[in-house]
C-alpha cells in the first residue's frame, strides 16, 4: 500500500474517533457533528482508496463519490453551524434549499464525470515512489470549487455574526472554528489556481481538521476556556473567600473577597506554598493533608471578631489523582450569634439569667458519677409570690426572683448548677457537699434575702435539701424528695398561701374533738426534735411535723357521740373509732399538700407486735415516721391531763414507754426517744419543781 494512501486512512480513522465520540454524548448537536464527520470519513476513505487502486476506472469512480461526498458534508456543516450557534429559527431556509439545488448540480457533474470526464480529466502520474491519480480542472470543477468555498463561506459568516452579539470574552470559542474554515476555504483556492494538474487534495485532511475543532469547541471549551473566564468572573463576585491552590500545593487563584477577610497577606500566586498560607493564618489545629477537614477560625476585622467556618477540600480527577486543594470561607458570626441567642431562649430563663429546667435534664446523667458525690440539691422558693405580685405588681415581683437567684449564685460555687423551675423553684446542685453544709448554705440565703428586704416587705424563702450519696437513688428522686421537704415547710409556715389548707383542717380538727391547739404544737416540736435524734433528712422531719398535725384528721369524719364519748367505748364504738385511720388516709390521699403522708396516717395506729390496726401490720411493715408519731403522741397524752385521765410524772411516762418497746412501740425510736427525754425533758422538770417548790417556801415564810 502507498504510504500516502496509509497517511490518509490514518485520517480516516481520527474522522471516525470523532464520529464515535460525538455520537456518544447523545445530544442533538453532537449527532449532527457525528453525520458531518460521517460524511469526511467516507471522503478521506473515497480519496484514500484512489491512491491505492490499481485500476483507473475504480479511481475515477472514488474520486467522484470524494467529490459528491464533499458537497453532502458541507450541507451537513452547515446544519452544524445553525445548530451550534443556535439560529436555527433565525436563517432564512431558502439558503438551505439553494445549497440543496447548487450541490445536486454538481453532483450529477460528478457522477457523470467517470464516462466523460467533463468536470476533471485523471492522469496516472508517478509521485513520491508511488503511482498518483491527478486530475485536471474542467470548466464544472471550477463550479465545484466556488461551490464549495461559497458553503465554508457562509458559515464563517455565521460564525463572526454570532461573534458581534456574543461578549468578547467568549470570541475564541468561534475564533479557532472561523480559523479552520478560512484555511479549508484557501486550501479550496489554491486548488483552484493550482497550474495545469492536481497532484494531491489536501481539502479532505483539513476537513477533518475543521471536525476536530468542531467537537472541541462543542465540547471541550466549556469545561476548559469558558470555565476559566467564568470562574474568574466567579471568584471576583463570590462574597465568601475563596482560595486555590495546586495540586503540588502552590497557589493558583483566589476570590478578591479573601484581601477583606485577611487584609494583611500577600497571596502571591505561583510563590506562595499552601504550608506559607496556613502558617500565617495560625490555623489552630488545621493540618493540610490530602483529606477533606472543617474547621472554624475568629480573625478580628475593623474592630470586631468574625468566626468563619471553613471548608478544606482536596480536588481529585475521575482516577483518584490530586487536582488541587481549595478553602472556602464562610462567615458565621451572626448565625452563632442567632444560635446563641437561641440557645439561651431553649436552655435558660429569661427572668434571673439561669438555666431552665431543659438544661437541668440534659446535664442530670453527670450526676449519676460517683465523683461529684455527695451531690446535695437545695429547692429555693418564694413564699407567696402570687400575693407578692398582686399586692406590688409583677415587676417587684420580678426583682424579687432576680434578687434571690443572686443570692443564690452568691453563695455557691463557682460552677455549681443553677436553674430556675417552670414553678418558680430556684434550684441548686451542689458538687461534693453534704447535707449540713448545703442547709448552712440556704440558711445564709434565706438570711440573706429576708434581711436585703427588712421589715417594710415580708418576703419569706423556704426551701428543702436533699442527697445523693449513691448510685440507687436517681436525681429525679432527689429533687422530688427536696422539693417535697420545701413544701412541707411551707405548709407549716404561719401565715404562708400553702398552711391554709393545714389550718383549715386544724380548726375543724379542734372543734371535732378534744385534742387542742397546744397537744398539736407539743406533738409537732417534740416529734421534730425526735426525728433530729434519729438523724432524718430535712424532708422526713418536715413530713413528721406535717403528720404530727394531721395524723388524726380521720376523725373529722367520726360521730360526735362516739368522739366525744367521755366513758369507755363499746365494741362497736371502738371499731366506728378505728375508722379514723382509714378516713384520714382518704382525705390526705385526696390532697396533693398531704398525699405523701397518707400511707403514715394510715398506720399511725399499728403496734411493733402486729396487734395494731388497721391491717396490722407488723415491725418495720410500718411506716417509721408512723413509728415516731405513735410514741411521741402516745408520750404527750400520758403527761398531760385529758378528761378521762389526769396527767402522770415524766418518770413514770418513760418507764411506761420502756415497758411497751417492742409489742406497742419501736424498740429503737424509744431508746433514743427516752434518751431524749433523760437528757432534755427531765432536767427541765426538775428545774421547774425546784422553783415551784422555793416560790412555796417562799410564801409560807412571808405568811409566817
Amino acid at each position: 500500500m502507498p504510504i500516502i494512501a496509509l497517511l490518509y486512512y490514518l485520517v480516516a480513522l481520527v474522522a471516525a474517533r470523532i464520529l464515535l465520540n460525538a455520537y456518544k454524548k447523545g445530544t442533538t448537536i453532537g449527532k449532527k457533528i457525528g453525520k458531518v464527520m460521517l460524511a469526511t470519513f467516507l471522503l478521506v476513505v473515497f480519496y484514500s482508496f484512489q491512491l491505492s487502486a490499481d485500476s483507473m476506472i475504480l479511481r475515477s469512480f472514488a474520486m467522484s463519490l470524494y467529490f459528491i461526498t464533499t458537497d453532502i458534508m458541507l450541507i451537513l456543516f452547515y446544519d452544524y453551524i445553525l445548530e451550534f450557534i443556535s439560529w436555527n429559527k433565525k436563517v432564512p431556509r431558502t439558503i438551505r434549499y439553494c445549497m440543496y439545488i447548487a450541490a445536486g448540480i454538481d453532483m450529477v457533474f460528478f457522477l457523470l464525470n467517470p464516462y466523460n470526464q467533463m468536470t476533471v480529466t485523471y492522469i496516472d502520474r508517478f509521485f513520491a515512489d508511488t503511482h498518483v491519480l491527478t486530475y485536471i480542472p474542467n470548466t464544472p470543477f471550477y463550479y465545484h470549487t466556488i461551490l464549495v468555498v461559497a458553503m465554508i463561506m457562509i458559515a464563517a459568516v455565521l460564525l463572526i455574526l454570532k461573534c458581534g452579539e456574543t461578549p468578547r470574552v467568549y470570541w475564541k470559542r468561534y475564533y479557532l472554528l472561523i480559523f479552520g474554515v478560512l484555511m479549508a476555504v484557501a486550501v479550496n483556492v489554491m486548488n483552484l489556481y493550482q497550474a495545469d494538474f492536481i497532484i494531491l487534495d489536501l481539502s479532505s485532511v483539513m476537513y477533518c481538521v475543521i471536525g476536530m475543532l468542531m467537537y472541541y469547541n462543542t465540547f471541550r471549551y466549556l469545561p476548559t476556556v469558558t470555565m476559566n473566564i467564568t470562574r474568574r468572573m466567579i471568584l471576583n463576585y463570590l462574597s465568601e473567600p475563596v482560595i486555590v491552590f495546586d495540586y503540588d500545593g502552590w497557589l493558583t487563584d483566589f476570590s478578591s473577597s479573601i484581601l477583606k477577610v485577611m487584609p494583611n497577606a500577600h497571596f502571591n500566586v505561583g510563590s506562595m506554598t499552601i504550608e506559607d498560607f496556613v502558617k500565617s493564618s495560625n490555623f489552630i489545629g488545621f493540618r493540610p493533608v490530602d483529606s477533606d477537614q472543617e474547621f472554624e477560625w475568629t480573625t478580628r476585622i475593623g474592630g470586631e471578631d468574625h468566626t468563619y467556618s471553613i471548608k478544606y477540600r482536596c480536588m481529585v480527577d475521575s482516577k483518584g489523582r490530586s487536582l488541587g486543594k481549595i478553602f472556602v470561607f464562610h462567615d458565621i458570626t451572626s448565625m452563632r450569634a442567632t444560635y446563641f441567642n437561641l440557645e439561651r431562649s431553649l436552655l435558660y430563663d429569661p427572668l434571673t439569667g439561669l438555666y431552665n429546667k431543659q438544661s437541668y435534664l440534659q446535664q442530670v446523667i453527670q450526676w449519676d458519677n460517683s465523683k461529684y458525690w455527695p451531690v446535695a440539691v437545695a429547692v429555693c422558693n418564694i413564699n407567696g409570690l402570687k400575693l407578692i405580685n398582686n399586692q406590688y405588681g409583677t415587676a417587684f415581683g420580678d426583682a424579687v426572683m432576680k434578687q434571690l437567684a443572686y443570692f443564690v449564685k452568691m453563695h455557691t460555687k463557682d460552677d455549681s448548677f443553677i436553674a430556675k423551675l417552670e414553678d418558680g423553684d430556684i434550684l441548686a446542685v451542689l458538687e461534693e457537699t453534704s447535707y449540713n453544709e448545703a442547709v448552712e448554705i440556704c440558711e445564709d440565703i434565706k438570711k440573706d434575702l429576708e434581711g436585703f428586704y427588712g421589715r417594710d416587705v415580708l418576703i419569706h424563702m423556704e426551701y428543702g435539701v436533699a442527697v445523693k450519696e449513691d448510685g440507687i437513688t436517681s436525681m429525679e428522686q432527689i429533687l422530688t424528695e427536696a422539693k417535697s421537704s420545701m413544701q412541707n415547710k411551707k405548709m407549716l409556715r404561719d401565715n404562708s398561701m400553702s398552711s391554709s389548707l393545714v389550718d383549715s383542717l386544724k380548726q375543724t380538727l379542734s372543734e371535732s374533738d378534744y385534742e387542742t391547739e397546744e397537744h398539736v404544737e407539743r406533738t409537732r416540736e417534740m416529734a421534730a426534735r425526735l426525728g433530729k435524734a434519729l438523724n432524718l433528712s430535712d424532708t422526713d422531719i418536715g413530713k413528721l411535723e406535717l403528720l404530727a398535725i394531721m395524723h388524726d384528721i380521720g376523725k373529722v369524719a367520726i360521730p360526735h357521740q362516739v368522739l366525744l364519748k367521755k366513758g369507755k367505748l363499746s365494741d362497736e364504738e371502738f371499731e366506728i373509732m378505728k375508722q379514723h385511720t382509714v378516713k384520714g388516709y382518704r382525705i390526705a390521699n385526696a390532697s396533693p399538700e398531704l398525699s405523701g403522708i397518707a400511707d403514715c396516717i394510715l398506720s399511725h395506729h399499728e403496734k411493733w407486735d402486729g396487734t395494731g390496726y388497721p391491717n396490722k401490720l407488723k415491725g418495720e411493715e410500718i411506716p417509721l415516721l408512723a413509728r415516731i408519731i405513735s410514741a411521741v403522741d402516745s408520750h404527750d397524752v400520758m403527761v398531760h391531763d385529758r378528761p378521762y385521765h389526769h396527767a402522770m410524772p415524766e418518770e413514770d411516762a418513760i418507764k411506761e414507754l420502756r415497758r411497751c418497746a417492742g409489742t406497742q412501740f419501736d424498740p429503737h425510736v424509744i431508746e433514743v426517744f427516752t434518751k431524749l427525754l433523760e437528757e432534755e425533758e427531765l432536767p427541765k422538770i426538775q428545774k421547774e419543781r425546784e422553783e415551784k417548790q422555793k416560790e412555796q417556801e417562799t410564801k409560807r415564810a412571808d405568811h409566817t
